[in-house]
C-alpha cells in the first residue's frame, strides 16, 4: 500500500534560525500546532528524542526523526495515528524563507487506506494552512 502524503509550500516572512527555533520549542509547539494543547519533553530536541503531546483529550508520542538546525525537522507519531510524519524543510527563496511541510500516513491494509480516504479522522489541509498561519503570527511578535 502506497502512503499518503499532502505537500506545502509557503512564505513565512522571517530568517530560517526564528522559524526553526519555533518549530523545535516545546513551549511554542501547541502556539503553532492547530488544536494542541501542551507539550512536554523530557531534555533537549534532538533527532531522537521523544515529546509527549496532547489533543484535546488524545495523549501521544513524537519521535524526533530529522533534526538539522535551521534546516529540516520531523517527527514520527507512536500513539494512535501510528506512523504518520510530519516534516519541515525550511531554504532561502530569494531572500524570503520558505518553509516545505509534508504530511505522510502510511495506511496498515487496503481496509485503512479506503477508510482514510473516505471518511477522513482529520482534515491535513486545514492542519499545514494553520500552522504556517500560525508560525506567521508568531513571528511577527
Amino acid at each position: 500500500m502506497r502512503p499518503i502524503d499532502h505537500i506545502q509550500l509557503s512564505f513565512v516572512g522571517a530568517p530560517a534560525n526564528r522559524v526553526f527555533a519555533l518549530l523545535t520549542d516545546p513551549a511554542t509547539i501547541p502556539r503553532w500546532l492547530p488544536d494542541c494543547a501542551a507539550v512536554e519533553a523530557k531534555g533537549p530536541v534532538r533527532k531522537g528524542a521523544r515529546l509527549k503531546v496532547r489533543f484535546g483529550q488524545r495523549l501521544t508520542d513524537f519521535e524526533i526523526v530529522d533534526f538539522n538546525p535551521d534546516k529540516t525537522f520531523g517527527w514520527v507519531e507512536r500513539g494512535a495515528r501510528q506512523g504518520a510524519k510530519t516534516f519541515f524543510r525550511l531554504e532561502n527563496a530569494g531572500g524570503a524563507p520558505a518553509i516545505t511541510m509534508k504530511s505522510v500516513w502510511q495506511p496498515h491494509g487496503f481496509g485503512a487506506w479506503v477508510r482514510g480516504r473516505l471518511f477522513p479522522k482529520r482534515n491535513v489541509q486545514r492542519m499545514l494552512d494553520g500552522t504556517v498561519n500560525n508560525l506567521r503570527v508568531l513571528v511577527m511578535k
